[in-house]
């Protein structure tokens, strides 16, 4: 099991302790994210309450996170689809000994 670090980053103006497994690196990477999409609201006009700024942003990184989960499975079935008809075309030319060739990509 991985140890927790402390890492200290900066989000829309206010400065957390964070513990994490994660790279410290991969942390502050994070927080930046977090605090780009935040600022980005704020900058658009919304409202200056931090914490309706923060649910903001929580609902637009979730929308994007779905989005890209979404998107994944469509290239998973697309991947499935062309790996069932290269493992037909195998076995078409060499009979049933390529099957376990190609496991599902679940």
């Amino acid at each position: 099991m991985r140890s927790l670090r402390g890492v200290q980053v900066q989000i829309f103006g206010q400065v957390y302790n964070v513990r994490s497994a994660s790279d410290p690196d991969r942390t502050h990477r994070v927080a930046e994210i977090v605090d780009e999409k935040m600022n980005g609201i704020a900058d658009r006009g919304g409202s200056p309450d931090s914490y309706r700024v923060a649910v903001l942003a929580a609902l637009e990184l979730a929308d994007e996170l779905l989005r890209l989960r979404d998107e994944h499975e469509r290239y998973r079935g697309r991947i499935n689809a062309k790996r069932d008809r290269i493992q037909a075309l195998l076995e078409e030319a060499g009979g049933s000994r390529t099957a376990a060739l190609f496991p599902a990509a679940d």
